[in-house]
């Protein structure tokens, strides 16, 4: 019942907007797109239906309420964003197919040896490194067993252990930091770039990553301080646990067809690195899955086990919104509002800009905060004199920094559901840790990006 009170208020709020009068300076049109903004961050927050329905009611609505026609509407959904995140997935599937995933995290686990507190920063490493060449959720979706099993022969009490705690924070943190690096670490990236595409600014593949390694390499050690402050491990040496694990490691082995798709993905962040510009990251994402095809690698079937057909949804309705808010100027009316209250400075407006989106990202889903935060944050950048590669690569990086509530991250949930640690140890650690990383994007942003970008 719960449920369909929420369906009806969203709903609400839509009707509202198209009855009520017109403030000044917002058309109909506009005001009725921010009706569907409210309605869709309403609905992302309550889960009231799933995230990717919402997606598909948010193309529905468009062409219903005269703000644009069906045509526009759903040729705005094939935007190059989801097309690489349809090719991420595909490579994905292979790399877990053949158990690649497992290798790679066993080698770098050894290299950190027995010191637990070296171990913990070796799982923030780890799991950072992977979510470079993954989706975010996916590496602690792989990592989570090979660290239950540490843990299970180590005797670990669940949720009374500090090292147990720290391990499982390790793993969410380490993943969530990572997958600002690049643009396979999660959805929300490549709709970033798509975002800017639209409205003139190209990024390519190496341009992400110069922009945002540096503050991954910045906050790994920063907030594996603050987990080891919070929770210091009380065991002394795992060196057991980790050689029980190399050995299951090592009875598997890596055949031929593996070896092939570790070449595909070595081929294809090469091309990403330096042809992106002039190819496109969609267009090679999509040569490399096609020719896991080709090649015999995976079949059809091991993509639809793996690829979440909703993400595309949800990122395909939040592309056409955020063209909805721009050709009604709802976007820009909004940013007028705000700037109106912050004033035009630049500090403030992105102080105002990271904030929002971390308060967000922390009480829904990454996915639909940073969805909701681009088209605003990029029409205030406009308006206020930031760059709107700025304001909208702050949203991506913020939005990502889900380190507090269980909801923030699929990474969150899936290291809450290991029984090893609560709620209250995630808020615990999770809030000084955003807080501190919230102030390293803030100062990367105003210093490191200008300088990148020649502002």
């Amino acid at each position: 019942m719960k449920k369909y009170v929420y369906v009806f208020i969203a709903i609400l709020f839509v009707v509202s907007s198209a009855l009520l009068p017109t403030p000044e300076g917002l058309t109909r049109d506009g005001q009725i797109m921010i009706g569907i903004l409210v309605m869709a961050v309403f609905l992302w927050l309550t889960e009231a239906i799933p995230l990717s329905a919402t997606g598909l009611l948010i193309m529905v609505l468009q062409p219903l309420l005269g703000i644009d026609s069906a045509k526009n509407v759903f040729s705005n959904f094939g935007n190059r964003a989801v097309f690489f995140i349809l090719a991420s997935f595909i490579l994905a599937s292979a790399i877990e197919k053949y158990g690649l995933h497992e290798k790679m995290a066993v080698r770098f686990l050894k290299i950190f040896g027995t010191s637990p507190r070296i171990f913990i920063f070796g799982v923030m490493i780890t799991g950072a490194f992977l979510s470079f060449i993954m989706q975010e959720h996916g590496v602690a979706a792989i990592l989570l067993p090979i660290l239950m099993q540490i843990l299970i022969l180590m005797k670990i009490a669940p949720k009374e252990s500090n090292f147990g705690i720290a391990t499982m924070l390790a793993l969410t943190y380490g993943t969530t930091i990572g997958s600002w690096g690049t643009l396979l670490g999660g959805a929300r990236n490549p709709l970033t770039v798509g975002f800017l595409d639209e409205i003139g600014y190209s990024l390519s593949f190496l341009d992400w990553m110069k922009m945002n390694i540096p503050i991954v390499l910045i906050s790994l050690p920063i907030v594996t301080i603050i987990i080891l402050m919070f929770f210091p491990p009380e065991i002394r040496n795992i060196k057991n646990a980790i050689v029980e694990i190399e050995k299951d490691a090592e009875s598997k082995r890596v055949g031929r067809e593996g070896k092939a798709v570790v070449s595909v993905l070595i081929v294809t962040i090469f091309l990403w690195i330096f042809f992106s510009d002039k190819i496109g990251v969609a267009v090679i994402a999509l040569l490399s899955a096609v020719s896991l095809f080709m090649l015999g690698l995976i079949k059809w079937e091991d993509v639809e086990k793996r690829v979440q057909w909703g993400i595309i949804l949800v990122y395909g309705g939040a592309i056409t919104m955020g063209k909805g808010l721009e050709i009604t100027n709802s976007a820009q009316w909004i940013a007028e509002k705000l700037l109106s209250v912050l004033g035009n400075n630049e500090y403030a407006v992105l102080i105002c800009i990271i904030l929002l989106t971390f308060l967000l990202t922390n009480l829904m889903s990454n996915t639909a905060a940073v969805a909701t935060m681009l088209p605003i944050s990029i029409g205030i950048s406009l308006h206020s004199g930031i760059s709107p590669v700025i304001g909208a690569m702050a949203t991506a990086v913020a939005g990502g920094a889900g380190f507090i509530f269980v909801v923030a991250t699929p990474g969150m949930a899936i290291a809450y559901s290991s029984g090893y640690l609560t709620q209250r140890h995630m808020a615990k650690a999770g809030i000084f840790s955003g807080l501190i990383c919230l102030i390293i994007i803030f100062l990367i942003s105003i210093f490191y990006w200008k300088m990148i970008l020649h502002l």
